[in-house]
């Protein structure tokens, strides 16, 4: 089982002004930048693949901390991640996911919001 996989991001350069982070993308017809509020939830869903955006799905926290809940629908694990910006995450398919924002967060999703509602499933 993958479920969700935190990646920290490879750190390209350093100096006085700051960090320089290198990430690799992936074709799609667009990408999702995102603001979240601090103690907002996000997700509760879940996505089948059938979008090779995804299978998994990548979002990169770019600023904030955040709380990503998991439950597997076919094995019942569940599991949670606390994280700090830089951090990719990828989200396997037939994962529930939730994104909480333990501050005010700002990420990308690497899918088109097309993408995403063609593959975005909830559980009744």
């Amino acid at each position: 089982m993958n479920g969700i996989v935190v990646k920290k991001l490879s750190e390209i350069g350093q100096n006085e002004n700051g960090s320089t982070f290198g990430l690799a993308t992936r074709p799609a017809e667009g990408f999702i930048v995102a603001q979240r509020k601090k103690g907002s939830k996000s997700g509760g869903h879940y996505h089948k693949g059938n979008s090779a955006t995804k299978n998994p799905e990548i979002l990169i926290l770019t600023s904030g901390s955040a709380k990503v809940y998991g439950s597997d629908r076919k094995t019942g694990e569940t599991f949670h991640h606390e994280v700090e910006a830089p951090v990719e995450l990828n989200i396997y398919p037939n994962v529930i996911h939730t994104v909480e924002a333990l501050t005010d967060i700002s990420f990308i999703e690497f899918n088109s919001l097309d993408e995403h509602k063609a593959d975005t499933f909830y559980d009744d």
